[in-house]
């Protein structure tokens, strides 16, 4: 993949909380591709509050958006 062109991920989050964890495994996978591994561990605990949030405390499904 070209260094300097834009990327972008979806990853849409059912409400259940194993989405939790997939999406923490995800981003995790994205970063690492991207060789942004410096970045993984403090991505990992924003995203896993905010889809954790949004679990309990929606009705509805969910995105995670990686630009």
């Amino acid at each position: 993949m070209p260094e300097n062109e834009p990327w972008e991920y979806s990853l849409y989050i059912p409400n259940d909380l194993r989405a939790v964890t997939v999406s923490r495994r995800t981003l995790r996978l994205i970063l690492t591709m991207h060789g942004l591994i410096r970045l993984v561990d403090v991505a990992e605990l924003l995203a896993t509050e905010l889809v954790s949030n949004a679990v309990r405390h929606t009705k509805g499904p969910a995105a995670l958006r990686v630009l």
